[in-house]
């Protein structure tokens, strides 16, 4: 008698009705994955128990940001993470690495490329880009190069967010909101960004928040 191993098991969060019902029908054409449940938010009350591969987009996850990566590999200690995201690899990919994600991929890759981002992920290695390879290898290997236009790097996870939002033309009591803080630390982060970005005024950090957003 063969014995089949028995599909993994896939959890799916974002926000969009749409995304879920794509990513079924792409994981639907495969028997080695099954798509398990989708959900439009990690605070989902009808999250399973358990899962084989989460894959989730960070987008939908304000005001976490990233910290939700952590919080499903808490939920999951043994499932692997897959970021699959409308953000930019260059700036997110290397941070969700580094709050447990076991991949990133942008919604932008081919269809086939997705396939091996989730193949390669729940075989149990790690999944980036070719492009984001080269960008950690060339940081490794030249640590002074995130200076300057890339000084973005030098901003922390909770700061890398409230750029997010500046980014979205949000003021100050709206990203307080957002984010559950007050507004006088949301100021006190705007000061540390614009000297961590070397900006000279807020007008200068709208600009550059405005610019990542679209990127």
């Amino acid at each position: 008698m063969i014995l089949v191993n028995p599909p993994k098991e896939i959890l799916y969060i974002d926000e969009h009705p749409v995304c879920h019902a794509g990513l079924q029908a792409f994981v639907e054409a495969s028997p080695s994955h099954v798509l398990a449940y989708a959900a439009p938010s990690i605070d989902d009350p009808d999250l399973p128990d358990s899962v084989d591969l989460a894959i989730i987009e960070i987008t939908s996850t304000h005001p976490r940001g990233i910290a939700a990566v952590r919080e499903l590999k808490q939920k999951y200690p043994h499932a692997r993470v897959l970021v699959l995201s409308s953000y930019d690899e260059c700036i997110y990919a290397d941070r969700c690495l580094k709050a447990g994600a076991n991949g990133f991929i942008m919604k932008a890759a081919p269809l086939s490329e997705l396939k091996h981002a989730i193949e390669t992920v729940t075989e149990g290695e790690l999944y980036v880009s070719e492009n984001v390879k080269s960008l950690m290898i060339n940081r490794l290997a030249n640590p002074g190069a995130s200076e300057g236009s890339a000084s973005f790097h030098n901003l922390s996870d909770r700061e890398l967010l409230i750029v997010e939002q500046i980014g979205m033309s949000k003021n100050n009591k709206e990203i307080a909101q957002a984010l559950q803080i007050s507004v006088k630390t949301i100021e006190s982060h705007r000061s540390r960004i614009k000297a961590k970005l070397r900006l000279d005024s807020p007008q200068d950090l709208m600009r550059y928040a405005m610019r990542m957003h679209y990127l």
